[in-house]
């Protein structure tokens, strides 16, 4: 059944496909720093989507968090943008534990 709802997310998930798709042609020519960049990128847009489905997860949200205050470093330097893709990386090990333990 489509509704309004249905509508609006389909229309981001299309958004965000398109994104992805596009990303993977002009990537070819580009600098390497740009495909990290977009799929955490991707990420950070998948997250919204992700939330406006009323799914809360406080683990999801660290995570665009810090994608959203450290993506940008790709405009510093590739060292400066690879401590934050590490750290990233790294930061989701906590994630995956605290999820697995029973209450």
């Amino acid at each position: 059944m489509s509704t309004p709802r249905n509508n609006e997310l389909e229309q981001e998930f299309f958004e965000l496909i398109c994104y992805m798709v596009t990303s993977a042609r002009n990537l070819i020519p580009e600098n390497k720093l740009y495909g990290p960049f977009r799929l955490i990128d991707a990420v950070s847009r998948l997250i919204d989507i992700i939330r406006k489905l009323d799914l809360k997860s406080p683990r999801l949200e660290a995570i665009q968090r810090q994608i959203e205050d450290g993506k940008y470093t790709v405009m510093e330097s590739e060292e400066e943008f690879t401590v934050f893709l590490e750290n990233l990386v790294m930061g989701l090990v906590p994630l995956m534990e605290d999820h697995g333990k029973k209450p």
